[in-house]
């Protein structure tokens, strides 16, 4: 099973990573960052292809946290191959993403970054939620037909706010959201 735990830039994502290894490490889990070398769009769908061919070779659960929205994890070229994908919006509040991004220092924080998390947010619920925000110069190898044809993948998925917990409250949360989503063992 491929557990996907997407979000915007200061959402917590990385800050999850290590507190999910302790917590299941029966999970493989991963930063697309740890791949990222920059680039726009469709290096973006490019390299979240080469994650999910990743997850194809590994035996077993495989996690990936990054800016990845359930429609482009579906049309990703290899998805169909998946057994199962489960995916859950990680979200906080714009002040606190705000936050987050300032105290950082990548200069991330922006209305750029606040309406990507909006949009991500609709996304989350209606997959036809303006789609031109994901193919309009994106990587012509997606098939973006697939948000629709795969029954086996909720929709509308999962959205967790975690603005007002801690890392640690928040990585017990998503272990139990992976168990409940998946056979995973206590």
């Amino acid at each position: 099973m491929l557990f996907v735990l997407g979000g915007a830039s200061g959402s917590g994502k990385s800050t999850l990573l290590p507190l999910l290894r302790a917590a299941h490490p029966s999970v493989r889990w991963h930063d697309f960052d740890e791949r990222w070398q920059g680039g726009g769009k469709a290096e973006r769908q490019r390299l979240l292809e080469g994650w999910i061919e990743t997850a194809l070779e590994h035996a077993g659960d495989f996690g990936l946290l990054g800016p990845c929205p359930l429609g482009e994890v579906l049309a990703a070229p290899s998805s169909a191959r998946l057994s199962d994908v489960r995916h859950l919006l990680l979200d906080v509040g714009d002040v606190e993403r705000i936050r987050r991004l300032r105290a950082r220092g990548d200069g991330l924080a922006s209305q750029d970054m606040l309406n990507w998390a909006a949009w991500l947010r609709a996304h989350e619920v209606y997959p036809d939620w303006r789609p031109d925000v994901l193919i309009e110069d994106g990587w012509s190898e997606m098939r973006w037909e697939r948000w629709h044809e795969r029954p086996d993948v909720a929709w509308p998925g999962s959205t967790f706010d975690a603005t007002s917990l801690t890392p640690g409250q928040t990585a017990s949360r998503v272990v139990a959201w992976a168990r409940s989503s998946g056979n995973l063992g206590v």
